[in-house]
C-alpha cells in the first residue's frame, strides 16, 4: 500500500514539474493544471508523448491534440464562487472558486456529447455535456481563498451544489471529482 501511495505521489510531483516545462507555448504563465483532450475545435498543444507525458502514459491516456490550462488561463475564463456543504463534510461550508465548466468547454470548442473527468488517482466520472452546460458546475482552483494544492483536493476540483446533477441525491458528493488533471471530451 505504501509503495503505491509513494508511486502516485512521485508521479504527481513529476507531472506538475514536467508539464510546466514540456508545454511551453501551451501554458506559458505556469505549470499546467488541467489538460482537456478528445473532440476539440481549439487546441494549444500537440499530442502526447509516452516519455514526456509519463503521468498520462501511466494512466494509459494518449491523444493527438489537447488544450492545456494553467491556473491563469482558467482564472481568465471568469472566476465563479460556490459555497458548499454536504452531509458527510465537516460543519463549516467550503467556498470554492473557479471557472464554470461550461466556460472551459467553450474555450476548447468542445464538440462531444459526454465528458470524462479524471482525478490523479484514476477515479473518473462521466457526465452529459448538455447537462453540465445548463447547471452550476465549477472547475474550482481555490478553496476558502487559497489555491487547491495536490494532496488537498487540487490541482482542480469539479464541484456543484447538492442534487445539481440529475439522478444525484442531495446527500451524495460522489460525482464531485477532486484532484482533477484530465478532462476527455467524447
Amino acid at each position: 500500500m505504501l509503495s503505491r501511495i509513494g508511486l502516485i505521489a512521485t508521479l504527481c510531483v513529476l507531472l506538475v514539474a514536467h508539464q510546466g516545462q514540456s508545454e511551453v507555448g501551451a501554458a506559458e504563465d505556469g505549470a499546467v493544471v488541467v489538460t482537456v483532450t478528445g473532440k476539440l475545435g481549439k487546441t494549444n498543444r500537440g499530442g502526447s508523448d509516452a516519455f514526456r507525458d509519463a503521468f498520462f502514459a501511466f494512466h494509459e491516456i494518449s491523444f493527438d491534440k489537447a488544450y492545456a490550462f494553467d491556473r491563469a488561463a482558467l482564472a481568465a475564463l471568469g472566476m465563479q464562487e460556490l459555497t458548499l456543504r454536504y452531509p458527510s463534510w465537516p460543519e463549516t461550508p467550503v467556498t470554492l472558486r473557479g471557472p464554470l465548466l461550461g466556460a472551459v468547454l467553450d474555450e476548447v470548442e468542445a464538440q462531444g456529447r459526454s465528458l470524462r473527468v479524471q482525478a490523479l488517482d484514476g477515479y473518473a466520472v462521466e457526465f452529459d455535456i448538455e447537462t453540465l452546460r445548463k447547471g452550476r458546475f465549477i472547475l474550482a482552483i481555490e478553496a476558502d481563498g487559497r489555491p487547491l494544492p495536490i494532496g488537498g483536493r487540487g490541482p482542480a476540483w469539479l464541484a456543484f451544489p447538492p442534487g445539481g446533477y440529475p439522478g444525484e441525491s442531495e446527500d451524495s458528493d460522489a460525482k464531485l471529482v477532486w484532484s482533477v488533471f484530465h478532462i476527455a471530451v467524447e
